[in-house]
């Protein structure tokens, strides 16, 4: 056996390699991680949100009061200036709203109290599909935009809110009961915008996800929301139960519900209506009841409504194609007057034997319509029964005209204008370019908005509102009644101060007539019939070239 080959020579220790080393022995430092600074002050934020002041910061969130810079008014955000809705419109892909959606008053540009989130930790995901949804509601201040950038090679995740002061915070002291049932319905109606835009909560609601504005309460921290699948929220029962528990506490203090208690019986058969017999089953219908509870619960309003009208053929027609409708009931019991009155402006079209046709035959059905269901017991019944009263009876006007429209082989039609008041409480509807004002000694504000050409021409920027008046196409309109069998409707909804004035028109009146003399002549007459008689005179003045019919309201205090 041979042997073995003799041992290397032992290299120098220095270089010699060691399997096992010492714990601590070669590491290096770790590198610390950026700080998570300020922004300067003027910096910007998403290339469109300008520092203004820094309000908070931590180590893992700072908040900021910015502006919103735009180019253009299409980039800018549009706001309600109505202090009891105040509704936030996103700039959105699609042709910017003129008026608001929610109450009907003209927007303003520009938005102030912009707050913007910046974190280390990314936005949940349903606050981003909240963001790109676009809500816009006066009962839900929504997140406006969500968006990650890079700072110091850092992300930093940031959202756009208004600004609101969460629920429940130490500044605010005010008395919950007497506020519960305003604040329950607003956010009952702000639930079910949510519900038909996919967004729920699964039945539970965090007092946390409240925000306040002054007195008032909205929706406003959705990271505790869910996303239906389809966009669309059908069993909208779990949610309005929730809602319901919690006005239901701030009334009572109480957590379950007790048949037995002290409360109104307005309030009582509002509960018993959502706990025991499970009648009410959605937030709109809960929204409805509590505004029916809050009006029963109140001390009567006892106004008047003192009415003017006129139909004129005008100075170029031979044929008056328009027709009108006042009916007003009042019932006075314990020197407490409830009034209901009905108010319909027809502008009928197609020519001689049709427009008047189509005209006469709206105001007959609504004639013989209120006289079969107002008579017997609209009188006595909640406010928002008028209102369905009214939707259900264009319906039904347009089904017939769209009927006698088939059956004559005629292309007739009518615009229409409509108003059913109930006390001070005013529920509008209108189709075509047929209109609604509502006047004060402030100022006149048009409470619809045609459905013209013309306006739509104004909403793309096309012209302006002083170009439309003289437009060639100013008279094309796009919806009509009895065009098609079934019929879009709009509704306003609106309380009215005594004093105020409500003007139905047709277009004979406002396209011959600016808004300022329309004021005017109505803040200067006597009477609402001497108003109207002007009012007339004035569009007969300045040409008279469409047959002309005007109806104007006044609340009075009686």
């Amino acid at each position: 056996m041979s042997e073995n080959p003799p041992l290397p020579p032992p290299e120098d220790a220095s270089k010699t390699r060691r399997l096992v080393q010492p714990t601590r022995s070669g590491t290096r430092p770790l590198t610390p991680p950026a700080e998570f600074r300020n922004r300067p002050a003027g910096a910007i934020f998403g290339d469109r949100f300008r520092y203004v002041e820094l309000l908070e910061s931590g180590a893992f969130q700072k908040r900021y009061h910015v502006d919103w810079i735009y180019a253009d008014n299409d980039e800018a955000v549009h706001v309600c200036p109505n202090p009891e809705c105040g509704a936030i419109f996103p700039p959105r892909n699609e042709v910017p709203e003129l008026y608001c959606t929610d109450c009907g008053t003209k927007l303003e540009l520009g938005i102030k109290n912009l707050l913007l989130i910046e974190s280390n930790q990314p936005q949940p995901e349903s606050l981003v599909r909240v963001v790109s949804k676009g809500l816009s509601h006066g009962s839900i201040r929504a997140p406006l935009a969500a968006f990650t950038e890079q700072v110091a090679g850092l992300p930093r995740y940031c959202w756009l809110m208004p600004e609101v002061v969460p629920f429940g915070a130490e500044r605010i002291d005010l008395p919950v009961e007497k506020y519960a049932l305003t604040w329950g319905r607003d956010l009952a109606r702000g639930l079910d915008y949510l519900h038909d835009n996919g967004i729920h909560f699964n039945g539970t609601i965090d007092p946390a996800w409240i925000g306040m504005i002054g007195n008032r309460v909205v929706w406003s921290d959705f990271s505790g929301c869910l996303h239906h699948p389809e966009g669309y929220v059908a069993d909208r029962y779990p949610d309005m139960l929730a809602l319901a528990r919690l006005i239901y506490f701030w009334l009572t203090g109480r957590e379950n519900y007790e048949p037995n208690n002290e409360l109104a019986p307005a309030l009582r058969n509002l509960f018993d209506q959502v706990f025991s017999t499970g009648e009410i089953r959605n937030s709109l219908d809960l929204a409805r009841a509590i505004d029916d509870a809050i009006q029963e619960a109140a001390a009567p309003l006892s106004v008047d409504l003192h009415s003017g009208r006129l139909s004129h053929v005008g100075m170029v027609r031979s044929l008056n194609e328009d027709s009108l409708l006042v009916l007003e009931l009042d019932r006075a019991q314990q020197s407490v007057s409830r009034v209901i009155g009905i108010y319909v402006v027809a502008d009928g079209m197609g020519g001689h034997a049709s427009g008047e046709v189509a005209s006469g035959q709206i105001v007959d059905l609504f004639a013989n319509r209120a006289f079969s269901d107002l008579l017997p017991g609209l009188l006595n019944a909640p406010a928002h029964d008028l209102s369905n009263w009214l939707v259900s009876t264009v319906q039904a006007a347009n089904r017939e005209v769209f009927n006698l429209r088939k059956s004559a082989g005629t292309d007739m039609g009518s615009t229409l204008v409509a108003a059913a008041m109930i006390g001070n409480r005013a529920f509008i509807t209108h189709v075509g370019d047929s209109r609604a004002y509502l006047l004060n000694e402030r100022e006149i504000r048009q409470l619809t908005v045609d459905h013209s050409l013309v306006e739509r021409m104004i909403a793309n920027r096309q012209i302006s509102r002083a170009e439309a008046r003289h437009h060639p196409q100013r008279n094309v309109i796009y919806r009509t009644v009895g065009a098609k069998p079934d019929l879009e409707i709009e509704l306003i909804q609106h309380s009215m101060e005594a004093g105020e004035y409500l003007l139905l028109c047709s277009d004979g009146l406002s396209g011959m007539v600016d808004d300022q003399t329309l004021h005017q002549i109505i803040l200067s007459a006597n009477s609402p019939q001497d108003a109207c008689n002007e009012l007339v005179n004035a569009a007969n003045a300045a040409g008279g070239v469409d047959n002309i019919s005007v109806i104007l309201v006044k609340v009075v205090a009686a």
